[in-house]
């Protein structure tokens, strides 16, 4: 059975401002068309009359505002579970990940794409090998996508690697958004005929967003949705469409792009008020014009009247399209097991991790790098109030280092990861929770091995207390601050709508946590109206819980002491500071606690903001 994707007066509208001052604003107006399998349909306009508008509207991917009109798949409405999964989208920005080669790319898209009960592994791989070779990537498939750092993929190739991760899905609907932007004119070629041969051998309804093509790649196009502000001007073959604006008085000149001409007069000028007149009359003539052609003649197909919708179809084929939507209804939301998501997401992020060398790099290299100054720094503990205070500032210095430095690189690595996540999840690739667990069991484990190494290294370089039970403890207590750190860079990059805002935020979250965090300030000096604020900050107990941890049992020389103050033992120090309110264990509980409500806070966040909100008619 032929696919087709029929548009009945398709409409939508914003709303601009509040209270009395809200106002409707048209982007479009009486859209219809009928596609068909096989063909390659272009949509081409001015700038804002509504090209990507329509393309969401048609993928079911549009958010907020008014939608009128029906949208009819094979016939029947669209089903809201299943739909998105015949349709692959290829967006304009390549949102790609630099260290994995273009046949990696799209195989994690079939492995998290393609259902595991009617696809086998080897199946799978096929159909990577089907669509490389379909798309003429065969010598460049080991090659990096790339990006600033690392050499890979040119344009051209980076794109059809963009259409290679949504064909491979075997969709029936594919929708392109700008696919030749940024490529010069022998690639946006290339890339639209490869589409077009895809479009014909796997007999998909392809339509496709495109600006200012040549007259080369206009021909190609089986067929053209021309758009204006608000409105349609023409629908139909590419070959018949000179034809069409000729017979209502717009001819276009021998030597001129077709494409170029369209874009002119469909195109308001706002250079002055004569001009802004002028073309905004000549686009409303344009709207009319074809209002009146499809009245009289219908909507045109290949140069005949539009043929009877599926829709209207006898009673035994339309028991056939039922029967079909039935078994899409009873499909599972999700094409694998929660197992299968999380293991491949796993692999696929430890195996970009450990092609990242700068990054293991500099990660190693920061970890010496602190063993040694702070080892090195606070190497002679001293004696009496000398030892004391090197005590004290060894133990917050050491805090501090597992705040910032673990948080604020991981901020732009989130958001980029985000980034890949809301437009692979637009199509159902895998559930929130599998993507947000790999992210931890990736930078959890990274962090904590490297923070290991150095804070064993200074525990023994500053002599601290001697004992397995306080080694072990020391590390417990410092693992539940790094878990915190790495919550809240996991909950600011969720929450923040880009790296800048995340940068900001997370600074002044965790310089207030510094403050209050036990040494800056005694916490019983504090005016009440901010002495809450101690009570959030996992600094304070990791601070609490370590400083119990050395202070206890020890006994300070205060017979060579000159300023007449002096700390005769570690308990007078913690009663000094007032950091005996918990128990050590206490303190880890909370922070542990604390971390679980960054990372939950962090999933109901990502959740909320990516949940599809998109209407679908």
């Amino acid at each position: 059975m032929m696919s087709t994707l029929e548009f009945k007066d398709i409409g939508y509208s914003v709303k601009l401002g509040k209270g009395k001052n809200v106002s409707y604003k048209t982007i479009l107006s009486g859209v219809n068309a009928t596609l068909k399998g096989g063909e390659l349909v272009a949509i081409i306009g001015s700038s804002g009359a509504g090209k990507t508008t329509l393309l969401n509207i048609i993928s079911g991917r549009i958010v907020g505002g008014t939608v009128a009109g029906q949208i009819l798949y094979n016939g029947e409405p669209r089903n809201k579970r299943t739909f998105r999964r015949d349709v692959a989208y290829v967006e304009q920005d390549d949102l790609m990940y630099p260290t994995l080669t273009a046949k990696e790319t799209i195989g994690y898209a079939a492995k998290f794409r393609l259902p595991n009960d009617e696809f086998s592994p080897q199946q799978k791989e096929q159909r990577v090998e089907d669509t490389i070779r379909s798309l003429r990537l065969t010598k460049s498939e080991n090659t990096f996508i790339g990006d600033d750092r690392l050499k890979g993929l040119s344009g051209g190739e980076r794109k059809r690697v963009s259409i290679g991760m949504e064909i491979v899905t075997e969709p029936k609907v594919l929708i392109l958004d700008e696919p030749t932007s940024g490529l010069d004119s022998n690639s946006s070629i290339v890339v639209v005929k490869l589409i077009k041969g895809i479009a014909v051998e796997n007999n998909l309804i392809c339509i496709s967003s495109i600006h200012q093509p040549n007259s080369k790649i206009f021909y190609t196009f089986d067929k053209v949705i021309l758009m204006a502000p608000g409105g349609l001007t023409y629908f139909g073959t590419t070959q018949d469409s000179l034809e069409y604006f000729s017979s209502i008085g717009y001819e276009c000149p021998s030597h001129e792009n077709p494409a170029d001409y369209f874009i002119d007069i469909m195109t308001i000028n706002y250079e002055d008020e004569s001009s802004y007149n002028e073309s905004l009359q000549r686009v409303e003539h344009l709207k009319k014009s074809w209002s009146s052609y499809t009245a009289k003649n219908g909507i045109m197909y290949l140069g005949k009247r539009q043929p009877e919708s599926p829709y209207n179809m006898p009673n035994q084929n339309r028991t056939f399209v039922e029967k079909e939507r039935v078994q899409e209804i009873n499909q599972p939301r999700w094409r694998n097991s929660w197992f299968n998501e999380y293991s491949n997401l796993l692999g696929r992020s430890w195996l970009r991790l450990y092609r990242d060398k700068p990054v293991l790099i500099s990660y190693a290299a920061s970890g010496i790098f602190t063993l040694l100054l702070i080892g090195f720094t606070f190497f002679n503990p001293g004696v009496g109030i000398a030892q004391a205070n090197n005590k004290i500032g060894l133990i917050f210095i050491l805090i501090i280092n597992m705040v910032f430095p673990v948080t604020m690189p991981l901020l732009p690595v989130l958001i980029r990861e985000r980034r890949v996540m809301t437009r692979e999840r637009a199509s159902s690739s895998y559930r929130m929770s599998t993507f947000l667990l790999s992210i931890m069991s990736t930078y959890v484990p990274l962090s904590l091995a490297v923070n290991f190494c150095a804070l064993t290294g200074i525990y023994f370089l500053t002599k601290l207390q001697v004992s397995a039970s306080n080694y072990f403890i020391f590390i417990a207590i410092f693992f539940s601050a790094i878990l915190n750190s790495l919550g809240i860079a996991l909950a600011v990059s969720a929450i923040a709508p880009n790296e800048q805002v995340a940068t900001i935020i997370a600074p002044l979250v965790l310089t207030i946590f510094v403050i209050y965090g036990g040494s800056l300030v005694n916490s019983g000096s504090v005016t009440p109206i901010l002495a809450w604020l101690r009570f959030i900050s996992y600094i304070y107990y990791t601070y609490m819980a370590a400083m119990q941890n050395e202070m206890r049992g020890l006994v300070f020389d205060c017979t060579g002491n000159t300023s007449g103050t002096c700390y005769p033992t570690g308990e007078s120090v913690l009663k000094s500071f007032k950091l005996e309110e918990l128990t050590i264990w206490a303190c880890v509980g909370i922070n542990l606690a604390m971390a679980a409500a960054y990372f939950l806070g962090a999933y109901l966040i990502i959740r909320f903001k990516t949940k599809p909100r998109y209407i679908l008619i």
